[in-house]
C-alpha cells in the first residue's frame, strides 16, 4: 500500500469500521454458526439464513427475536435467547480468533494509527467483541470499541458529537446495509466492502472496495463525492 498519510490526514478526522467482514474475514464463520444453530429447522433454514445475511451488522439477539417471530412463529423465552447466544459463541469464537484479517487491514491500521482516529462499531456483543479485539492484539489501534448493545446509528452520532469530529471528515467502512444506514443517518461518508464475486447489497452509487488495500483511493472518491453532492 503506497504511503498516503498526508492526504488522509488532511481529509479525515476519523474512520469508523465495522468488524466482521471489514477487519476480519469472519462472515463465513458467523454464517456457519447460524446454520448450525438452527439445523433442527431444515424446512426454514434458507429463510433463516436469508434473514441473517440481510440484517448484517445487527445484534444476533435481535436476529433471534426476528427468526422466532417472523419465521418460526414461536415465542422466544428469555432463557432460550440466552442459550442461543451462548451456543453461538461456542460455535464461532474459536474460529473467529483464528481467522485471517481482511487483505490490507493490518497495513491500514498501522498506517493510520497515531494519525487518524479509528473506532469499531459492530453487531457482536460488547464483551465478546472486546475479547476478540484484545485477543487479536488490535485494541491499541482504536479510540472506541462498540458492540451490539445499542444501534449503530446512535453510537456513531454519540461518538461524532462527544469527540467533536467534523461529520464531513468522518468515514465509515462496512459490509452491510446496517452500516450504510448508520453512515447516511449521521451525514458521514461511507465505503462498502464487498467480497469479490459476491453481489453488492448497497445502492448502485455506493463506493465499494474488495479489500482494504483499496482504501486510500476510496477515501479520495468518497470525500470528493460528498463535496460534489454539497
Amino acid at each position: 500500500m503506497p504511503s498516503v498519510l498526508p492526504a488522509i490526514e488532511t481529509t479525515l478526522d476519523a474512520v469508523i469500521f465495522d468488524f466482521d467482514g471489514v477487519i476480519l474475514e469472519s462472515v463465513e464463520v458467523k454464517d456457519d454458526a447460524f446454520r448450525a444453530l438452527f439445523a433442527d429447522h431444515p424446512g426454514e433454514i434458507d429463510m433463516i439464513m436469508d434473514l441473517h445475511r440481510r440484517h448484517g451488522g445487527v445484534s444476533r439477539f435481535v436476529k433471534f427475536e426476528m427468526i422466532y417471530r417472523d419465521i418460526l412463529r414461536q415465542p422466544l423465552a428469555s432463557g432460550r435467547k440466552i442459550e442461543l447466544g451462548r451456543r453461538f459463541e461456542e460455535l464461532a469464537l474459536e474460529r473467529v480468533m483464528a481467522c485471517p484479517m481482511v487483505a490490507g487491514a493490518r497495513e491500514l491500521l498501522d498506517r493510520l494509527h497515531g494519525h487518524v482516529a479509528m473506532a469499531v462499531v459492530s453487531g457482536t456483543p460488547d464483551g465478546e467483541l472486546a475479547a476478540i479485539i484484545a485477543g487479536r492484539r488490535l485494541s491499541s489501534y482504536f479510540a472506541e470499541i462498540h458492540g451490539g448493545s445499542r444501534g449503530k446509528r446512535s453510537i456513531v452520532d454519540e461518538m461524532v458529537r462527544t469527540r467533536a469530529w467534523r461529520r464531513e471528515r468522518v468515514l465509515m467502512v462496512g459490509d452491510a446495509m446496517t452500516d450504510h444506514g448508520a453512515a447516511r443517518a449521521n451525514a458521514v461518508a461511507f465505503v462498502g466492502r464487498v467480497v469479490p464475486g459476491e453481489e453488492s447489497p448497497f445502492p448502485r452509487d455506493t463506493i465499494v472496495i474488495p479489500d482494504l488495500h483499496q482504501f486510500p483511493a476510496a477515501v479520495a472518491r468518497a470525500i470528493s463525492s460528498r463535496v460534489a453532492a454539497n
